[in-house]
């Protein structure tokens, strides 16, 4: 389901490492979509200052960019799963044989 949601995304990344950033994206934005609606938008705002503080290189047009990007990966987890609860862990990508795969672990929420 999390391919389904963020494929494009996570190929945005020109390598490994890169592509399991944007992978780490994609959960926490999965993750958020899973919080009450009214929730989401304070938990998008806090997301989005701790990878500025983790990322002090990061410019104002990346700040906007990261928040445009989740959002677009929020809708669109709504859009095609509007009924999943379920929080993802963890997920990492791997490549064997110059395929990427992803394992990801989850948990159900009530």
């Amino acid at each position: 389901m999390l391919l389904d949601v963020a494929r494009e995304y996570i190929a945005m990344g020109d390598n490994l490492e890169e592509k399991q950033q944007y992978l780490n994206g994609a959960l926490s934005a999965w993750n958020i979509a899973c919080l009450d609606p009214a929730k989401r938008e304070k938990e998008l705002r806090r997301y989005c200052r701790s990878c500025r503080r983790l990322n002090p290189l990061q410019t104002a047009r990346d700040s906007r960019d990261l928040m445009e990007n989740m959002r677009l990966l929020i809708g669109r987890k709504e859009e095609l799963y509007p009924d999943v609860n379920i929080q993802i862990a963890e997920a990492i990508i791997e490549e064997q044989g110059g395929q990427y795969y992803v394992t990801v672990a989850s948990v159900s929420l009530p």
